[in-house]
């Protein structure tokens, strides 16, 4: 089963005619994943106050009913609440991890509490490559009653950027990007952006 917990929000839209910055409160989306027994969530992006109210208001559970936190990749909009759920398992994959590592060292302290989450995620929930917007972001792919969920992050920002099959303007390498979007719609029925609401792939 999954939820939404909060639908993301983009500083700007260049498909929406934004050259600039319209937006201050950005967000990344937020989501839940019940699996055999385990409550994981993805991308834990509003402040931990936000994150708490949305949690119990979208799916009437308290932060410490969280077993495992899942990050696509290590920027900043896609962890802001994580200190929520400081008794959580939290996950990314290796590469992942070592991504950050290189990136961001300053952030050792924090990257240090995170385990690889191939050797973690419930039966069920498999790592996808999905590089461009980072080279080391990875989705989630999951077998749902509705055909197979793609949980992309940032490698699909919203729906206009996955139709358009293009990487937002702060993508490190857009060919891939848009390699990764064509083999996300190659096999997923639902996919979850990064900062929109679910999509259905009709071609998925």
């Amino acid at each position: 089963m999954y939820r939404i917990i909060n639908i993301g929000t983009l500083s700007q839209n260049k498909f929406w005619g934004e050259t600039t910055r319209e937006r201050n409160d950005i967000s990344a989306t937020c989501t839940l994943l019940e699996v055999e027994g385990k409550r994981l969530l993805v991308d834990p992006s509003p402040h931990p106050d936000a994150l708490a109210k949305m949690l119990f208001n979208r799916a009437g559970l308290r932060p410490e009913a969280i077993d495992l936190v899942f990050l696509t990749h290590f920027h900043g909009d896609h962890r802001f609440g994580l200190e929520l759920f400081d008794h959580a398992t939290w996950l990314m994959t290796g590469d992942g991890l070592t991504e950050w590592r290189d990136r961001s060292p300053v952030d050792l302290p924090l990257i240090e509490r995170f385990r690889m989450a191939e050797q973690h995620l419930p039966e069920g929930i498999e790592p996808l490559a999905a590089p461009g917007h980072t080279p080391a972001l990875y989705a989630l792919k999951v077998e749902t009653r509705s055909g197979i969920l793609v949980i992309a992050g940032d490698a699909v920002m919203n729906r206009e950027y996955f139709e358009a099959e293009e990487g937002y303007h702060n993508s490190i390498n857009f060919e891939q990007a848009a390699a990764t979007i064509r083999k996300i719609k190659a096999v997923a029925s639902l996919v979850i952006p990064g900062h929109d609401n679910v999509i259905l792939n009709l071609g998925g």
